[in-house]
C-alpha cells in the first residue's frame, strides 16, 4: 500500500501536483494508494488526557481504538509520500500534528528491554515533496524534521526530497520550473 499524507491548504496547490506526478511514477504504483487530507481530518495537539490514553493501551497491549488508527495505517505503508509546501523554513503545523498523532510506542516504534528505540514501519522509502516560492538553499528543516524522524522514529530506511524553487521569482515561469522537477523527479525515483 502506498499511503499519500497531503498537507496543502489549496485545492491548486503546486506541492499536491508535484506530489501527483510523483505517485504515477513511482515504483510499484500499481498497488492499493490511500490518502490521508490532514486539512480533512481534525486533529488536535496531545493533552494530557490523550497522553493517558496511550499509556493505558501500551501497557495493555490494545490499539483498538480509533485513535491509533492513523498510526496503524502509516505503520503498514510500503511507500509514503508527504506532500507539504515550504512554510516558514519548514512545513504546515497540520503535519506536525499528523506527526504526533503516528507516533506511537508499540505501533510505529517500541523500546527493547535495553531501552534502544527500535522503528515498526514497513515502509522502506519515504517521499517528501515540497514546493517554495523562493529559494529553500539549506534550509529545508520541513525535510531534514521528516527524514530525521522517519529514519530515527519509525525506521524508514531511506527519504527521498523532492522539491520545486523560485516558483514566485520574478520574471520566472512557475509552470516551466514545475515541469523540469516532474523531469527531474524521475531521475529521484531511480534505485
Amino acid at each position: 500500500m502506498i499511503l499519500f499524507i497531503d498537507a496543502c491548504t489549496r485545492a491548486a496547490s503546486r506541492t499536491r501536483e508535484l506530489a501527483e506526478a510523483v505517485l504515477e511514477n513511482i515504483p510499484e504504483a500499481d498497488v492499493e494508494l490511500e490518502t490521508q487530507a490532514l486539512y480533512s481530518l481534525d486533529l488536535r495537539p496531545l493533552t494530557e488526557q490523550g497522553i493517558q490514553q496511550r499509556q493505558s493501551a501500551l501497557a495493555q497491549g490494545d490499539f483498538s481504538d480509533a485513535c491509533f488508527d492513523l498510526a496503524k495505517q502509516f505503520a503498514a505503508a510500503d511507500q509514503i509520500i508527504v506532500a507539504a509546501p515550504y512554510w516558514d523554513f519548514s512545513f504546515p503545523a497540520v503535519l506536525k500534528l499528523y506527526i504526533e498523532h503516528v507516533s506511537i510506542n508499540g505501533i510505529t516504534f517500541q523500546y527493547d528491554a535495553a531501552g534502544i528505540r527500535r522503528g515498526l514501519c514497513r515502509a522502506n522509502r519515504l517521499y517528501y515533496v515540497t514546493t517554495a516560492g523562493g529559494e529553500i538553499g539549506k534550509n529545508n528543516f520541513g525535510y531534514e524534521y521528516t527524514k530525521a524522524v522517519s529514519l530515527g522514529l519509525f525506521g524508514i530506511p531511506d527519504a527521498v526530497c523532492i522539491r520545486a524553487v523560485g516558483l514566485d521569482a520574478d520574471d520566472v515561469d512557475a509552470s516551466a520550473v514545475l515541469e523540469n522537477a516532474k523531469s527531474q523527479m524521475k531521475n529521484a525515483l531511480q534505485f
